[in-house]
């Protein structure tokens, strides 16, 4: 027979066990990196930025890229001033579609100045790079097209609309340096 005391550490250590504290973290678990300014500046937009999509837009991330890049900035019109790009899925009557929105800040305000549809059912790149060698970069998005491969599309700005100058087929990886 087990005296008072033990009765006592026993049921304690039932409680404990079985309440769902379950083994501390060790201190590795416990250990994130700091936020920097520039990240907390990314979210701070990103969070504008996605007040001004429709309410049903899913954000896609492309495959290819920075970890978590689901927003690209770019001067597309050489004016000092990043323009942005987030590409989403939006729910319609006949299904989904892929967009990308091209956001421009005036005055500290972003607004979309255009959208552009996408092609297949996914994103495999999103970003911007000069093709045309004119000092400005392009906006570059690169789609998943199934067994048909993938599709790159790559758009230039008039007058705050993209505008489709290269479209190509590839397969694999993309390489930026070929184009």
């Amino acid at each position: 027979m087990l005296y008072k005391p033990g009765r006592i550490g026993i049921m304690i250590t039932m409680v404990w066990m079985l309440g769902g504290c379950g083994i501390p973290a060790t201190p590795i678990d416990m250990i994130k990196p700091p936020l920097s300014v520039n990240s907390l500046e990314r979210d701070r937009i990103s969070d504008e930025l996605i007040q001004l999509l429709p309410a049903q837009a899913k954000l896609v991330v492309p495959v290819q890229g920075k970890e978590r890049q689901d927003i690209s900035f770019g001067d597309m019109d050489g004016d000092g001033i990043d323009e942005a790009v987030i590409v989403y899925e939006e729910n319609n009557p006949s299904g989904k579609v892929l967009k990308a929105a091209l956001f421009k800040r005036d005055n500290n305000k972003w607004r979309i100045v255009s959208e552009v549809k996408g092609f297949g059912y996914g994103l495999e790149y999103a970003g911007f790079s000069d093709f045309n060698d004119d000092g400005l970069p392009e906006l570059a998005l690169a789609w998943s097209l199934g067994a048909a491969g993938n599709g790159l599309d790559v758009y230039g700005l008039n007058h705050d609309q993209l505008e489709l100058i290269k479209k190509k087929e590839y397969h694999g990886k993309l390489d930026l340096d070929e184009e």
